[in-house]
């Protein structure tokens, strides 16, 4: 028997989700809030879903509800919503703790996610998860790899990822153009550095050697990897990054 997940939320992260969770229609029905009637309407017609009438009626239908909500008013908005015992709610609003969305969703069973959005539509993108909602997890599982989180606080730090996937296409970018400007072909260039970033990746998941053995075997002594990182190190800006991540992590423990 089919169930149903209900969506809070039409803007761009939450049109990834249906995007990814298109192929398991099989196990659930989804359901969209009307809140961006335009986005709601061409989710309705790309993937079928059902466009809720309004958003308590959505809550009402729901066996499950992701909350894709804006994060400074999507607290107040499922505050003035009711909720159900043996319902599972999970937020994936940046900066909003489990504690704070289970006493908004009380009786409802409440977590907390984040996920990069892009990557999860092509079913690539990892999703933290806090707690370990065994439910979430075998919707989530659609997306991309789940890593459950053990604590809040272990939560807060992963979840500054979010932040370095979209700062990662900003790198690319940045590598791509300066491949243009030497006269390589856009297509080209943007192939190239796509194809790198993913093949580098796939060594990262797979190798079973630690980060020195794995930066060790492709930084040749001498070589131009290692040129590239010495005027990167020079330049303070490998140092930066650290840094940069530092303030991510405190405007989402502040918010």
């Amino acid at each position: 028997m089919k169930w149903t997940l209900g969506i809070l939320g039409t803007g761009q992260l939450a049109v990834h989700i249906v995007d990814g969770l298109a192929r398991s229609r099989s196990k659930f029905d989804i359901v969209v809030s009307p809140r961006n009637a335009q986005v709601a309407a061409k989710l309705a017609t790309d993937h079928g879903v059902t466009v809720a009438r309004d958003t308590q009626k959505l809550v009402d239908q729901a066996k499950m509800v992701l909350v894709c909500l804006p994060a400074n008013s999507g607290t107040d908005i499922l505050s003035e919503l009711t909720f159900r015992p043996g319902q599972h709610v999970c937020s994936a609003m940046a900066g909003v703790d489990q504690e704070t969305i289970a006493k908004a969703v009380a009786p409802a069973t409440a977590s907390v996610s984040m996920m990069p959005g892009a990557a999860n539509a092509i079913g690539r993108g990892p999703c933290l998860l806090y707690p370990n909602d065994p439910e979430w997890r075998a919707v989530f599982n659609d997306l991309g790899r789940v890593i459950p989180c053990h604590t809040q606080r272990d939560f807060d730090v992963a979840a500054v990822f979010g932040a370095f996937s979209g700062a990662s296409f900003v790198f690319m970018q940045r590598v791509a153009l300066w491949f243009t400007d030497q006269g390589l072909p856009g297509d080209a260039a943007r192939q190239l550095v796509a194809e790198t970033t993913a093949g580098n990746a796939a060594v990262l998941e797979q190798s079973l050697q630690d980060w020195d053995q794995v930066v060790t075997s492709v930084a040749t002594p001498g070589g131009i990897t290692e040129e590239l990182v010495r005027h990167l190190e020079q330049a303070n800006a490998l140092a930066a990054w650290p840094k940069g991540l530092d303030v991510v992590l405190e405007r989402l423990r502040r918010d």
